[in-house]
């Protein structure tokens, strides 16, 4: 009687470190597709804001804009998103705040480049810009996620 109450014993543990690692798996996995929409909102702030040190910590290394000066940079977003019809009342003091809607996340080819589709809203004092469906492609480097393309640009 005793083996099978030590054989039940090890069975339980068993599951139970199972379940712990399931669990572990989970938010790994969670957290690792949670960086993504983190990675495009801090990308589409750094256009919005023109913060350029912000930008270059989120894109490939050879990015157009990251390759050349912070001044082209904001000259770049200031005579894209800034100059577009909505924004034309704007001030150069105006913020322009964004909100980034991941709607869907796909694997492209292997488990570290990734597409992610989604809804981009660019706003400020009552007026808005919207892209939808935008491609968003991006590769897990170094610890964190890169955006290496975006469709349409929203710059």
């Amino acid at each position: 009687m005793s083996k099978t109450e030590s054989g039940a014993k090890k069975a339980g543990k068993f599951l139970t470190a199972l379940v712990i690692l399931i669990l572990i798996a989970v938010f790994a996995a969670s957290g690792f597709i949670g960086g993504q929409d983190t990675a495009a909102e801090k990308y589409c702030a750094a256009v919005a804001s023109t913060n350029f040190k912000d930008y270059s910590k989120i894109v490939a290394s050879n990015d157009i804009y990251v390759s050349g000066s912070e001044d082209a940079f904001k000259a770049a977003c200031k005579s894209g998103l800034r100059n577009r019809e909505e924004f034309a009342e704007l001030t150069e003091t105006d913020n322009i705040s964004s909100k980034v809607k991941i709607t869907e996340h796909k694997m492209n080819g292997n488990p570290t480049s990734w597409i992610c589709k989604a809804d981009i809203d660019f706003f400020s004092s009552g007026h808005s810009i919207s892209f939808k469906n935008v491609s968003i492609e991006m590769n897990f480097s170094g610890g964190k996620w890169i955006i290496v393309n975006i469709e349409p640009n929203v710059f």
